[in-house]
């Protein structure tokens, strides 16, 4: 990750010792936010001890459920925030995450597992003072703004053909096609993440170039460039 000690001191600078401190990882779906999430804790792990990455993923709603809103599709805009993930069951934890509660502990059950697809996944999460929580997912930034004030705001862009051929490779089984994944993927996730982008704004923009990641100026506009580019040939 090239630019890392220039983040680090940005970084250092905000954190604040006395309460919870969260960066936000943004961006466009399999665009890298997992992997840059990891880069970040190792090299900031020397200046932090208590770091935890929160993957967004976690709290979206059974597969079963994310497919029946999909094939309702009709020409009508759906948010993909509030109809693939459970944003009370997040925002709870967010809440808890930043101001602990008498038992210091918070147990989530039915979450999603990324290794089975199922939602079959108990955390247990623990609340420290001086913690740094980097949050990682689609539409974080938005799911944030209310509730915390992020020392840093980070967006991953990505190329549309190339997220989008990743996220078919992500298929898991019979039960998605295809065309379904095509489908959300353009009249739901690149709509909606049109919208999101429009309405917040990110302190540093990094783009993954070939597994390294490098910060690429006025990068936000260059996701949206590349999103309207896809949509005025591929939506009908």
């Amino acid at each position: 990750m090239k630019n890392k000690m220039e983040l680090k001191i940005n970084v250092l600078k905000k954190y604040n010792n006395r309460r919870v401190n969260f960066i936000t990882i943004d961006g466009i779906t399999c665009s890298g936010k997992s992997l840059f999430a990891s880069l970040l804790q190792k090299k900031l792990s020397g200046a932090f001890k208590n770091i935890l990455i929160l993957n967004k993923d976690l709290f979206l709603f059974t597969r079963e459920k994310r497919i029946r809103f999909t094939k309702k599709i009709k020409k009508d805009f759906l948010n993909q925030n509030k109809i693939h993930y459970d944003l009370n069951k997040l925002n709870g934890l967010i809440k808890f995450l930043q101001n602990g509660n008498k038992e210091k502990k918070l147990i989530l059950r039915n979450l999603y597992n990324r290794k089975t697809g199922k939602n079959n996944l108990t955390v247990k999460f623990k609340f420290l003072n001086n913690r740094l929580v980097i949050f990682e997912g689609i539409f974080v930034n938005e799911d944030i703004k209310n509730l915390v004030k992020p020392i840093r705001k980070i967006l991953i862009i990505e190329k549309v053909y190339e997220s989008l051929s990743r996220k078919i490779e992500r298929i898991r089984d019979k039960k998605i096609s295809i065309q379904h994944v095509v489908t959300e993927f353009t009249r739901i996730h690149l709509q909606s993440f049109k919208k999101h982008l429009l309405k917040n704004n990110f302190d540093i923009v990094f783009k993954d170039e070939k597994r390294d990641f490098v910060p690429i100026y006025r990068g936000k506009i260059k996701q949206l460039n590349y999103i309207k580019t896809f949509l005025s040939k591929h939506l009908y």
